[in-house]
C-alpha cells in the first residue's frame, strides 16, 4: 500500500492553497489523487489545466467523453476513475446500456450504438499502447472529424496518466461500497 495522507488546503503554503482553491473551483472540492498531486502543488496545476480543458472545455460530445474516460478506465482496471466519472456519465446523459457494457467488459456484443463500441476500442488501443488501426481510426473520423479523434485520443491518455497515479497511490474510491469491477 502506497498511500500518501491527503494533502489538504490547511497544510499548504499561500502559493499551494491559491493553487489548490483554482482547481477545487470548477470541480467543487479535491479528492482522491487531486489530493495526491497537491503535494507538488505546480504540478498539480498543470494536471488540473489540462483536466479542466477535457472536463470542461471540450469539443467532444459529452455523453463521448465520459465514456471514453470510462471505458479507459474500464481497459486498465481502475475503479477510482470509474466510480468518480458515473455521475458526469449519467449528468451527460450516457445511456444506462453503454455504461453497463463497458462495465461487463463486454460492449462490442451489447446493444449500444456503433460510434460508442468505436470509443470502446479505441480506449482498449490506447490503454495497450497500441497503434489505432486504420479502420476504426476512419470510423471515429468519420463520426467525430480529425479535431475530435486526436482529442479522443488525448482524453485516454491524460487519463491513463490519472490511472497511474491512482493506482500507484492506491487512492480510495471516492464513495465506500463494492468495486465496480
Amino acid at each position: 500500500m502506497a498511500r500518501i495522507p491527503p494533502a489538504t488546503r490547511e497544510v499548504l503554503d499561500p502559493h499551494g492553497q491559491e493553487i489548490y482553491d483554482r482547481l477545487a473551483g470548477p470541480r467543487h472540492g479535491l479528492s482522491g489523487m487531486y489530493q495526491v498531486l497537491m503535494h507538488h502543488p505546480d504540478l498539480a496545476a498543470h494536471v488540473g489545466d489540462l483536466g479542466g480543458f477535457f472536463r470542461f472545455g471540450s469539443t467532444l460530445p459529452g455523453d463521448i467523453r465520459e465514456l471514453a474516460i470510462m471505458a479507459t478506465a474500464r481497459s486498465l482496471g481502475t475503479p477510482f476513475m470509474w466510480e468518480k466519472h458515473v455521475p458526469f456519465a449519467e449528468a451527460e446523459q450516457l445511456s444506462s446500456a453503454s455504461v453497463e457494457a463497458v462495465r461487463t467488459g463486454d460492449p462490442l456484443t451489447a446493444d449500444i450504438p456503433l460510434a460508442h463500441k468505436a470509443v470502446w476500442e479505441l480506449a482498449r488501443h490506447i490503454a495497450a499502447q497500441e497503434v489505432v488501426p486504420p479502420d476504426l481510426q476512419a470510423l471515429l473520423e468519420g463520426e467525430f472529424g480529425t479535431q475530435g479523434l486526436v482529442e479522443m485520443v488525448a482524453v485516454c491518455g491524460f487519463y491513463r496518466f490519472i490511472a497511474t497515479i491512482a493506482v500507484s497511490f492506491d487512492v480510495p474510491l471516492p464513495d465506500a461500497g463494492p468495486q465496480p469491477f
